[in-house]
């Protein structure tokens, strides 16, 4: 039985916490454009079968957006602060730079190191089969090719596949949003859709950290679904 099915249809872009926009934006997004806070802990336990939470995660905010999406936000109290991109030489802003450059070469930290974040969104289900759609469908892959990708940046897909959860079989794509000054920053992404409800779980790791299966699967595991 797989999570990720739902028959909802609708073509517009879901509010700038999901996916497609780093997680550093959130804290932002829920200070000044989030409609009302929520009890988060409360929430999570509505939605899922909750067991304690891995890797010291924990609510950190809660709110309701704009559009009518609910968003609760994990992070980890000791994942310390997040290293800056590179500096970009003078007069150097990437812009039309396709030389060749081999980013399987840049510095990258631990293997299976947990995510410093982890957002979970309830999608308003207007919006829910374009979004899911969008997020787990779509996009360019990487396909082994670390020098297909420019000195300026890009993003690709660096895998595709599914993750156990509960009895369930839940999609997950895993992303790399490579940056000029080479730098790079991972996202997990998993539909936790179930019939009509829409729900997916971003994990956003630290600049610079490959993210990796296991801590996410420690995540679902602690956030199982409901029966």
């Amino acid at each position: 039985m797989e999570a990720g099915g739902i028959g909802l249809r609708a073509r517009t872009v879901l509010f700038a916490a999901c996916a497609l926009v780093s997680l550093a934006a959130l804290g932002w997004v829920l200070a000044t454009q989030s409609t009302g806070g929520i009890d988060g802990e409360a929430r999570l336990g509505e939605w899922f079968d909750v067991r304690p939470l891995p890797d010291g995660l924990a609510v950190s905010e809660a709110s309701v957006l704009p559009r009518g999406d609910l968003a609760v936000v994990l992070s980890r109290a000791d994942a310390g602060e997040d290293p800056p991109r590179n500096d970009v030489p003078e007069g150097q802003d990437g812009a039309g730079d396709w030389a060749p450059f081999d980013w399987s070469k840049v510095p990258s930290g631990a293997v299976g190191t947990a995510p410093r974040e982890v957002l979970v969104v309830e999608i308003a289900p207007e919006h829910a089969s374009a979004e899911l759609e969008q997020l787990f469908e779509r996009g360019e892959e990487l396909r082994g090719d670390w020098t297909s990708v420019s000195r300026s940046g890009g993003r690709r897909i660096l895998e595709r596949g599914q993750l156990r959860w509960g009895t369930l079989e839940a999609p997950y794509v895993l992303e790399r949003a490579f940056e000029l000054g080479g730098t790079f920053r991972d996202t997990l992404r998993v539909n936790l859709t179930r019939e009509r409800t829409a729900r997916m779980l971003l994990a956003r790791w630290t600049r610079g950290f490959p993210a990796s299966r296991e801590p996410v699967q420690r995540v679902l595991d602690a956030l199982g679904p409901k029966p």
